[in-house]
C-alpha cells in the first residue's frame, strides 16, 4: 500500500502551493513597490510647506507730546482733566484749591479763620489785580468787582498798595516802586519761591537783578528761616491786638495757601493776633509766610460770591487783590 505523497517539508501539496502563492505574492508586492512606486515619488515634486506670511507692519503708535509744566508733572495727584467746582474746592488741569474754615479758642474768645490750600501748575495761575487795573495812587475798588474782572477763582486782600507812596512794589512782572522804604517786603520770584525780608534785610538792587514777579509791602513776616514762629514781632500795640487778618504762605514752587481771619464780631469771631497768625502757619508747615492788609480791608473770596466775612460788611474798597485763575483769564 502506498502511502500520501509530501513534500520535502512533509507538508501537503495543497499547504505547500498555498504557501508558494503567498511567498509568489509578497515577491510581486515588494517588485512592484520598488520598481513602480518608489520611482513615481522619488519623481514627485515636493511641496514645501507654506511659509508664514510676515506680519503687517504695523504704524507706530504716536505718542502725545506732554506738554505739562514741571508744576502741572510733580503735583499731578492734585490736578483733574475736566475743571470741578464743590463747595470748597475746585480742580482743573491747572490749578487745585481745597478751602477748609476752621475755629481758633471757644466761646467768646473765638475765632473763626479760613485755610485755602493751593496748587497751579504755571505763574500764570497766580497773580495780583490792582484797582481798576491801574497803578494808581489812592485807587480803590469794590472787591467783588475786582474779582469779576480778573476771572479770579480765589481771591484775597493785597498790600493795599494804592495807599502806598514809596516802596518796593512790583505787580506781575511790572514795576510800581523800587523806592527802599523803612519797611518789611514779600517776593516772588519767576520760579514760583517767595522770599520774606524784615525792614533793614535787603538789598533791592540785588532782588531786582533775580528777577521779580511780585512783591508786596506790609508785614510783618511771620515765620523765620526755619519756619517758625519769631520771639517777638515789631508791631505796634494796636496792631498787634486780635483783628482780621488777611496773609499768604509758601511751601514750594507752585504751592501756596491762604489765610483770612475774621474779626471784630462779637459772637461769631474775634480776630486774631500777630503771634496767633503766625501759630497757624507754622502748624500748616510753610516754609515762610507774610502779613497782608486785615482790618476792614480782610477779605476771601471763592467762586465769585464772599467766603470770609468782612468786618464791616461789604463796605471796605481795596486797593488790590491776590488772586489765583485759570491762565486763560485776563487780568
Amino acid at each position: 500500500m502506498h502511502e500520501k505523497k509530501k513534500d520535502k517539508k512533509g507538508l501537503s501539496p495543497w499547504l505547500a502551493a498555498v504557501l508558494d502563492l503567498l511567498l509568489a505574492g509578497g515577491i510581486l508586492l515588494v517588485f512592484t513597490f520598488f520598481q513602480l512606486v518608489l520611482p513615481a515619488l522619488r519623481a514627485a515634486p515636493v511641496e514645501a510647506a507654506p511659509t508664514p506670511a510676515p506680519p503687517s507692519p504695523t504704524p507706530e503708535a504716536t505718542q502725545e507730546p506732554d506738554t505739562r509744566t514741571e508744576w502741572q508733572k510733580k503735583f499731578a495727584a492734585h490736578f483733574t482733566d475736566e475743571p470741578v467746582w464743590t463747595e470748597n474746592s475746585y480742580t482743573s488741569p491747572n490749578v487745585s484749591i481745597q478751602l477748609e474754615t476752621r475755629t481758633l479758642g471757644e466761646g467768646s474768645g473765638q475765632t473763626v479763620y479760613h485755610v485755602a490750600d493751593i496748587y497751579v501748575g504755571s505763574l500764570d495761575n497766580i497773580c495780583t489785580y490792582t484797582a481798576n487795573n491801574e497803578l494808581k495812587y489812592y485807587s480803590t475798588q469794590d472787591a467783588m468787582e475786582m474779582d469779576e474782572a480778573s476771572g479770579a477763582l480765589l481771591a484775597i486782600s493785597g498790600d493795599f498798595y494804592s495807599y502806598q507812596k514809596s516802596g518796593f512794589l512790583i505787580r506781575n512782572g511790572e514795576v510800581y516802586s523800587t523806592e527802599y522804604a523803612y519797611s518789611s517786603v514779600c517776593v516772588m520770584f519767576y520760579d514760583g519761591s517767595i522770599e520774606v525780608y524784615p525792614q533793614d534785610g535787603y538789598d533791592i538792587d540785588a532782588l531786582m537783578e533775580r528777577g521779580i514777579y511780585q512783591a508786596w509791602s506790609f508785614g510783618p513776616p511771620l515765620l523765620d528761616e526755619e519756619g517758625k514762629t519769631f520771639e517777638s514781632y515789631n508791631v505796634s500795640t494796636t496792631v498787634g491786638y486780635p483783628n482780621p487778618r488777611s496773609a499768604i504762605g509758601y511751601y514750594e514752587p507752585g504751592h501756596y495757601c491762604f489765610v483770612v481771619a475774621d474779626g471784630r464780631q462779637e459772637g461769631y469771631s474775634k480776630g486774631l493776633t500777630v503771634w496767633e497768625l503766625a501759630g497757624i502757619f507754622e502748624g500748616l508747615g510753610c516754609k515762610s509766610a507774610y502779613n497782608l492788609d486785615g482790618g476792614g480791608s480782610a477779605l476771601m473770596t471763592f467762586h465769585h460770591q464772599r467766603y470770609s466775612r468782612q468786618s464791616n460788611g461789604a463796605d471796605r474798597e481795596l486797593g488790590d487783590i491776590i488772586l489765583i485763575r485759570e491762565t486763560e483769564a485776563g487780568a
